[in-house]
């Protein structure tokens, strides 16, 4: 942790201009500095960095705030990533706060695995730039691939030669323990202590973190022996978790956050093939099965989705529960189709950047529309496979948190199917019921799913009656019971409480007339003087009339109207 007295020294020293600068040409115009928006397009500068007061400000899209907030903002940093971020610019030792026992063994493996990572990426291009083997074996194989010697040096591609531990004695020599090289996943022990490489004969494509350092790699055998896996990965370790990384992403983001939409494909080659055809905003899962951390990553940078698929509709098939994931999370999800026999890197070698571009914007398809398609394909007439197919996109649908998004779906699906949109409704609030109890246990009550106005059944209009059935019933009263004899409590002027002989009628009707109350009901209002005047001849004569008290509110048992 960064001590608080660290973090004030990072940012006594910063200097907006200075920092910001490294990302936007700034141009002085008196105190303050000019430059274009790097938040939003624009021709005219509105980008203003004010020196003094230590801020930046956008006066077209209102993005504010100092230094430390421009690289969360720009850089898309956690706010410690950003003070290290400064600090390393100004070249500010941070110390930090004491650690426990295995919080400094974690930190000194993570940094050991990181320098670990970083020799090794070098070491494996200096392979395959510099040695007979690497050039011939590894760089052909890259330019096989269709790959250019600028794009091969932009994703820092390499080679590890066949020769068994070529790699493990070169970093041994040079003071890397071979217990964090086992770690990092570049060298195997055997029994006796001796190691071996464990990339042998493989090009390699480092994965990058967010801050561009190597965190893990995949290598790729360029062997035809089938009984060999086709890829050997990092394992997991304190600087690479699999689940939480995406390839590409430190590649992609600034292009992600510009088009406000992610690309997101299987594997390297896709991903570096599409940004050779100028197509940057993508990313791969790297051959594993989408996870709820990688599509919030993905969330942090854009709104949307868009999957390429190849054109195996198997393949396609069974991805569709993962990308479900994507809906949750609250994200739009296109997709994007191939030829059959094609997928994203071999389509974007065979055709121009145009082409690419163009495909990908004017194939891409809503991937509920595209899932109810392709599900129905092969359903036919058969009326139970369509009802699962139908159970299947309903489940889908219920995942999207925008309930207006949801009833949309519901009609446009309804069309597409042929299926009552109704229907769709009740069978799609049994799903977000099951939801609801699996979230909160089955004990909990189950709120009822609102249904937008226009699926929802035409609702029979309510009158508003205002007062008028209590008025009513209050007049059934005086009619049935106004002669009744009841003992009302009331005050004398001296204060003291006493009992009263007196009609229902006379009693109700006194209430009222404190209370300065008439009916509101028209009808009602005429022949009230008239009962009133017959409730009052009816009295029993008594002694003076005491005077009501307003305690009668405070809890009395006065006749109830």
């Amino acid at each position: 942790m960064i001590s608080p007295s660290a973090i004030q020294q990072v940012k006594d020293a910063m200097r907006v201009e200075e920092v910001v600068g490294e990302f936007v040409a700034l141009k002085r115009k008196g105190p303050r500095y000019l430059g274009l928006c790097p938040f939003h397009n624009e021709k005219t500068p509105s980008f203003n960095v004010s020196p003094n007061l230590g801020i930046f400000k956008c006066f077209g899209c209102g993005k504010a705030g100092d230094a430390i907030t421009f690289l969360q903002e720009h850089e898309h940093l956690s706010y410690v990533e950003a003070i290290r971020w400064i600090a390393k610019r100004y070249q500010i030792e941070l110390p930090e706060e004491e650690q426990t026992p295995e919080q400094q063994l974690e930190q000194s493996e993570r940094e050991s695995i990181a320098v670990a990572q970083q020799w090794a990426m070098q070491w494996s291009e200096d392979q395959l730039w510099s040695t007979d083997e690497g050039k011939r074996i590894g760089l052909s194989y890259f330019h096989e691939r269709g790959f250019s010697d600028a794009t091969i040096r932009a994703f820092h591609l390499g080679y590890v030669p066949e020769q068994g531990n070529a790699f493990a004695i070169a970093a041994q020599a040079n003071g890397f323990n071979p217990e964090i090289l086992e770690k990092a996943g570049w060298i195997k022990r055997r029994d006796d202590g001796g190691a071996w490489d464990f990339f042998a004969g493989r090009v390699t494509f480092p994965v990058f973190g967010l801050s561009g350092q190597p965190i893990a790699f995949g290598a790729r055998t360029l062997k035809s022996d089938k009984k060999l896996p086709k890829y050997f990965n990092s394992p997991e370790s304190v600087l690479y978790v699999k689940s939480r990384s995406l390839y590409g992403i430190h590649h992609a983001k600034k292009a992600i956050v510009e088009q406000q939409l992610c690309y997101l494909v299987e594997g390297y080659t896709d991903v570096i093939s599409l940004h050779q055809a100028g197509i940057t905003n993508v990313v791969a899962s790297s051959g594993t099965s989408l996870t709820e951390e990688q599509v919030r990553l993905i969330k942090r940078y854009a709104p949307t989705v868009c999957i390429l698929y190849d054109g195996d509709a198997a393949g396609m098939k069974a991805s569709l529960r993962g990308i479900d994931l994507i809906l949750k999370e609250g994200l739009n999800v296109k997709v994007v189709t191939f030829p059959e026999g094609e997928d994203p890197d071999s389509f974007a070698k065979s055709h121009s950047s145009s082409e690419v571009s163009e495909h990908l914007t004017k194939t891409a398809q809503d991937f509920l529309v595209f899932k109810a398609g392709l599900l129905m394909q092969d359903v036919g007439d058969d009326p139970v496979k369509k009802a699962a197919a139908i159970h299947e996109i309903v489940e889908s649908i219920a995942l999207v948190p925008d309930q207006v998004l949801r009833a949309l779906y519901i009609q446009q699906c309804g069309r597409m199917l042929q299926v009552n949109e109704q229907a769709l409704i009740s069978e799609m609030n049994k799903v977000l019921r099951k939801q609801y109890r699996k979230k909160l246990g089955d004990d909990q009550p189950v709120p009822e799913e609102i249904i937008p106005t226009e699926l929802a059944p035409p609702q029979p209009t309510i009158e508003d009656v205002g007062t008028t059935p209590q008025e009513e019933n209050m007049l059934r009263m005086l009619v049935a019971y106004g002669h009744k004899r009841v003992l009302v409590p009331v005050m004398t002027d001296d204060g003291d409480p006493v009992e009263e002989d007196a009609s229902l009628a006379e009693a109700m009707f006194e209430l009222l007339a404190l209370d300065d109350l008439l009916f509101d009901e028209p009808l009602f209002r005429a022949p009230s003087t008239w009962i009133t005047g017959i409730a009052t001849t009816s009295a029993k004569p008594s002694t003076p009339r005491a005077t009501c008290s307003t305690s009668r509110r405070n809890g009395d048992n006065w006749p109830s109207a």
